[in-house]
């Protein structure tokens, strides 16, 4: 094996070992409160991205659309429209459940 190609599969390993504890390290805090709810902007802020990358990648995304829906129909997720903006609360254990299912789907690299 030729050292460069070495080298890349050592450091392709490295960040897959890095992704894997951020989103195992994200998904484990969600239920560290009390409130069986959390905001959009909470989940966001333990998950380390941003609100809009939540949105874009959780919420309205097309290929999680069946689950988000399951999960309103439930009551798990709540969505309160106040003109332009939408406040969204969703249940921990089931944000919780469906990221550890969609976690290594997720653009984790892409965005804040």
């Amino acid at each position: 094996m030729a050292l460069e190609t070495m080298f890349e599969n050592m450091s392709k390993a490295l960040v897959n070992e890095v992704l894997e504890k951020l989103r195992s390290e994200s998904i484990e805090t969600i239920e560290e409160s009390l409130n069986p709810m959390i905001s959009k902007h909470d989940l966001a802020k333990k998950l380390r991205k941003s609100d809009k990358w939540v949105k874009d990648n959780i919420f309205e995304n097309p290929r999680y659309s069946t689950d988000i829906q399951s999960m309103l129909d439930e009551g798990l997720i709540q969505m309160t429209a106040y003109g332009e903006k939408t406040r969204v609360i969703v249940n921990r254990k089931a944000i919780k459940k469906f990221l550890a299912e969609h976690s290594t789907e997720l653009p984790w690299l892409e965005g804040v």
